[in-house]
């Protein structure tokens, strides 16, 4: 079933931590019917920014409908993964907002204001500052395969016109990343002293 719903802290025990820039009031989780691997229909839960949960369900639901499978959509917090996006990344699983920087920088991610996602991972990695493809380099040619982005797959177009902004289209190509692309959201979303 697809829905918007709140959360709260006690959902967020592992990325919601002192200092993060967007309270926890403005963000959603959002929860989707996608396409596993194994051709069934599986339900998928990612936490993004109020703002942009209802484009990032557009998105999902054409995913859904161009028969995009996604490997799978846990909460980062889960106990699985604890906050770990690099446990998160390894398992190839898909997450959105985590208050962290960006890998190798002291710089906040556009996750930390729950305004990016990143689905299939393993599929569709990112190259570091080090010079060195993360989760691991096994798929970093864009050829045309079930859940690998490349720049004229119909899902990145669709992600693209929704307001979203692609990772893979950077000079350090970050294949699973989207991010928003359109007005961030207001003072009204943001602490004092966050980033704008």
């Amino acid at each position: 079933m697809n829905r918007i719903e709140t959360v709260s802290a006690q959902q967020l025990p592992y990325t919601f931590r002192p200092g993060c820039p967007v309270a926890v009031r403005d963000l959603a989780e959002v929860t989707f019917d996608h396409l596993g691997f194994n051709g069934a229909q599986h339900e998928g839960r990612i936490i993004v920014h109020q703002a942009i949960a209802g484009a990032f369900l557009e998105a999902m639901a054409a995913a859904r409908d161009l028969g995009f499978p996604i490997r799978q959509a846990v909460p980062i917090d889960d106990a699985a993964f604890r906050g770990d996006d690099e446990a998160s990344m390894a398992a190839d699983n898909s997450s959105g907002f985590n208050y962290r920087t960006i890998a190798g920088t002291d710089t906040v991610s556009m996750h930390a204001l729950g305004l990016a996602v990143d689905i299939n991972p393993v599929l569709n990695p990112y190259l570091a500052h080090d010079g060195v493809w993360y989760p691991e380099a096994t798929h970093i040619e864009r050829v045309t395969r079930p859940g690998v982005f490349t720049s004229d797959h119909p899902l990145t177009a669709a992600f693209i016109e929704l307001g979203f902004e692609w990772g893979g289209s950077w000079d350090r190509p970050d294949y699973h990343h989207f991010q928003w692309a359109g007005p961030l959201p207001g003072p009204r979303y943001l602490r004092p002293g966050a980033p704008q």
